[in-house]
């Protein structure tokens, strides 16, 4: 990188690739490693049958929030994707975990060690 510094301060070139340019060749990033340490795992993914289901349930066994893209829940919602997320709940509740909806394409499955927990906001004309 430092080359084609010197090049473009000289005339010589242009920082213009037609390639992506790793981000390596602009910072030297140490890299070190994470165990002992309590690192949060996530997984997205996307939910459209019973597979996907299954396959949610097991990476929250296994101790991964998994968010899972669905369909619009708000308005393309019909009987065989509500037996999908139906699965899905009775599955990830089997080894104690919980379903949440994120918003209407969302949800987010967590394991048993997750808590979740609902901001509540005082309300302005109360006080």
């Amino acid at each position: 990188m430092f080359k084609k510094i010197k090049k473009m301060i000289s005339g010589g070139d242009t920082l213009k690739t037609n390639n992506p340019v790793p981000i390596e060749e602009y910072v030297d990033i140490p890299v070190r490693g994470y165990e002992g340490s309590n690192v949060i795992k996530i997984k997205v993914c996307d939910l459209e049958d019973f597979k996907d289901a299954t396959d949610i349930a097991v990476l929250t066994e296994a101790g991964y929030l998994v968010i899972a893209n669905t369909i619009n829940l708000e308005r393309d919602l019909d009987d065989d994707y509500a037996k999908v997320l139906a699965s899905l709940k009775e599955k990830v509740g089997k080894v104690g975990g919980k379903i949440v909806r994120l918003c209407e394409s969302k949800v987010m499955a967590v394991p048993s060690n997750t808590i979740i927990e609902k901001v509540v906001r005082d309300d302005a004309s109360k006080k």
